[in-house]
């Protein structure tokens, strides 16, 4: 009896001090990343070394596209391992120091050669992007062994919530950085990159506090083989091609991400600074949305999340076409205050839909996955559409080409249209409320495993 109270006790410590480094952790990867933002904070560095929009459109396609790119191959190398906590750990500290090098590198380069500062640039934020993509997949798995099942919930919220706070604040300290847009470039992006690396340092920290306790052996899992001799029998299930589309088009929507903020600046005047403020509508939507998708989703289903977050995303292009002529109307013009700053502070609502949005669809994509796929297909299901929107992310090098060519409206009026059909294609999808797991792979190579 004293022995399993101990035991008790034991595990009991394990949990709580496992919650509140994992907290933390989600908190502060959320920080970090809100440091470096691709479409707020980095578009306005990168436009400061290039007036090249391919380039611009190059910097979400980094973001998405490598942070997908590595997680077939790291799911094949920690799935089943007796301890995911070193492979988390390493990949954590490789994602910081990138960061750390692009901070040191700008406040030593600056303006002297963009050009050098420029080719820095994408190679450390290609290596932060394949680094926190490796380490999404053990940093999963690692929670999914260390928290209760009937905490996870709680857990996850806990992260979302603070990391929400804390994204808000940031805005604030970011606006307040590039308020001087005299101010030489090492010192401002220079100071935020440096942020971001102390925060993230923070965030590898407190992964390597977590307590992990090692499998007593090592969980067979099939070789890569099998999971890809599976990719033609997916494609071939009518449910599982509706959501590939559906999250393709909502990928391919992505096109015009970059540019909202640079046509901000380079359109409607906008200081840099403004960037901050955007963030922080950006974040506040985000957390303040939460309550309302998670009712949605546990009322109407998970489906009718992903149609509704389709729709709200779709406002982002249309309010970016529709502000500035209608601000400048002089019947309106006459009755809202601020003069011609009123359009660069209305225009923040396109980033408030934008919020809202991505709230949703965070919620809902991947349990929407996990519903519709049965057990057995759920890793080689995950892995297509990984595999899909990594190649697929890389539309925004189109979208600069294409503002180069037709200029800034012509993509958004293209990125609403991509939105409006993944409305249309959010309808064709399968409702999984009261029947999970619609679809199950073949089981032939565990059958063979047991024979």
């Amino acid at each position: 009896m004293e022995l399993q109270a101990r035991r008790t006790r034991r595990e009991r410590f394990r949990y709580r001090h496992n919650f509140t480094f994992g907290v933390a952790n989600g908190a502060l990867l959320l920080l970090g990343d809100t440091f470096i933002h691709p479409t707020l904070v980095l578009v306005v560095f990168v436009s400061q070394l290039t007036t090249s929009n391919l380039l611009i459109g190059l910097v979400p396609a980094l973001s998405v596209g490598l942070w997908f790119l590595p997680q077939f191959l790291a799911a094949a190398l920690v799935q089943g391992r007796r301890r995911q906590l070193p492979w988390a750990v390493w990949a954590s500290i490789v994602r910081a120091a990138a960061v750390g090098v692009l901070g040191a590198a700008t406040a030593v380069i600056g303006e002297g050669n963009p050009a050098l500062l420029l080719t820095v640039f994408v190679l450390a934020y290609a290596c932060y992007n394949l680094a926190a993509g490796f380490a999404f997949v053990p940093l999963v798995e690692l929670s999914a062994r260390v928290i209760p099942g009937d905490r996870r919930g709680l857990f996850f919220s806990q992260r979302n919530f603070w990391g929400g706070v804390l994204a808000f604040l940031a805005g604030f300290l970011i606006n307040r950085a590039l308020t001087d847009s005299a101010a030489p470039l090492g010192s401002t992006f220079g100071a935020l990159f440096f942020g971001s690396f102390a925060v993230l340092s923070l965030a590898a920290y407190t992964t390597a506090q977590m307590s992990e306790l090692p499998l007593r052996r090592p969980v067979r899992r099939p070789p890569i083989l099998f999971w890809i001799q599976q990719v033609p029998e997916l494609l071939g299930q009518p449910p599982l091609q509706r959501f590939l589309v559906y999250r393709m088009l909502l990928a391919l929507g992505t096109i015009a991400d970059p540019f909202f903020v640079v046509y901000a600046q380079e359109v409607l005047g906008a200081p840099p600074a403004i960037a901050g403020l955007y963030l922080s509508a950006m974040a506040i939507a985000r957390f303040a949305s939460n309550l309302f998708w998670g009712r949605l989703a546990d009322r109407w289903g998970n489906r009718v999340a992903l149609q509704s977050a389709a729709l709200i995303r779709l406002l982002m292009p249309l309010l970016a076409l529709a502000l500035p002529p209608l601000l400048s109307w002089d019947m309106l013009a006459a009755r809202i205050p601020g003069g011609d700053s009123s359009i660069h502070y209305a225009y923040s609502l396109v980033f408030v839909a934008y919020g809202i949005a991505l709230s949703g669809q965070t919620l809902a994509n991947l349990t929407y996955a996990l519903e519709l796929a049965g057990p057995d297909a759920r890793p080689a299901f995950v892995g297509l559409i990984n595999t899909m929107l990594g190649l697929v992310s890389f539309i925004p090098l189109i979208g600069g080409s294409l503002v180069d060519r037709f200029g800034f409206e012509f993509v958004f009026l293209v990125a609403l249209l991509i939105a409006l059909a993944s409305v249309l294609a959010s309808g064709l999808l399968p409702q999984t409320r009261g029947a999970p797991g619609l679809y199950r792979l073949a089981t032939g190579w565990r059958r063979s495993r047991a024979r």
